[in-house]
């Protein structure tokens, strides 16, 4: 009796393990050159550059971009994904936040870099 109650915690123990490193499933989320910049399409979101960013200041990886699995796209700190991205490949040192164009409040610190959001739509 004693055996088999060691083994069902053993079993037991060993699926909740498995079940700990489950994943969410990447989108795959299409970019565009509009002529002026590179952006990121998710759903009906369009995410334009904003600044760069450190990697570190990524949250969990969310996607890549046109089928390219080293063109990762992440979270951005604890703003929501509707919001903001970030823009990474592993062999950069750098990272390019991406902010959905339509957003009008920014986070304390960042600064617009290129001016993207002032351009008209291209679309």
């Amino acid at each position: 009796m004693k055996k088999l109650f060691i083994t069902f915690f053993a079993v037991l123990f060993s699926l909740s393990l498995c079940s700990c490193g489950e994943s969410r499933e990447l989108v795959d989320m299409e970019g565009s050159d509009t002529g002026e910049y590179y952006a990121v399409t998710w759903e009906d979101r369009t995410y334009i550059p904003f600044c760069v960013v450190d990697k570190n200041d990524r949250g969990g990886q969310i996607g890549y971009v046109n089928g390219d699995k080293d063109n990762r796209i992440s979270e951005y700190k604890e703003f929501p994904a509707e919001d903001w991205l970030v823009s990474w490949m592993p062999t950069d040192g750098g990272a390019m936040l991406l902010k959905e164009k339509n957003v009008t409040e920014i986070p304390e610190g960042l600064t617009d870099e290129y001016g993207y959001s002032a351009l008209p739509d291209t679309e």
